[in-house]
């Protein structure tokens, strides 16, 4: 029995991956286009989306270079977040929140058009009056997802632009 689950696992890894199956979102040093291999990053190198995307950059073997008329540019734009009331309780109190996340930002190739991109998350969070502490922690840690899944989104746009 054992042999056989073994056997099964063993053909269906080798099915899938025969067929080219990839996770989605997933990236690959082979998904990036090859004039994306050297690129310079500008935007506040302060910001932590923007330290998280150029260590997955340099994840993914690509070179960060000094801004020049021959390689890429990606540029980083700035973030906006904001808070709106999702629903209320009979007392007119706020009971849940919506966090809205945006940045937008661009890529431009050498003797191309520019072209630009957006991210747009949003995430519903609880009003917790009687524990503050406990929803700004919440609220931080939402918004560190939030710029997560921008520079893992930046990336995957990345892969897919029109060169």
């Amino acid at each position: 029995m054992k042999r056989l689950v073994c056997g099964v696992m063993i053909l269906v890894s080798v099915l899938l991956t025969g067929c080219g199956f990839h996770m989605r979102g997933d990236i690959d040093e082979k998904l990036l286009p090859s004039q994306l291999k050297a690129i310079h990053v500008m935007g506040d190198d302060r910001s932590d989306i923007y330290r998280m995307v150029t260590a997955r950059l340099r994840h993914y073997g690509v070179q960060l270079v000094d801004a020049n008329d021959e390689v890429p540019t990606l540029n980083l734009g700035n973030i906006s977040i904001g808070n709106s009331a999702a629903s209320l309780d009979n007392r007119s109190q706020v009971v849940e929140y919506v966090m809205l996340f945006n940045t937008d930002y661009s890529i431009t190739l050498p003797h191309k058009p520019l072209q630009k991109f957006s991210a747009r998350f949003s995430r519903v969070f609880l009003n917790k009056s009687a524990q503050a502490l406990a929803s700004s922690r919440e609220q931080a840690q939402l918004r560190h997802e939030m710029e997560i899944q921008t520079a893992d989104l930046i990336l995957i746009q990345l892969s897919h632009v029109i060169l």
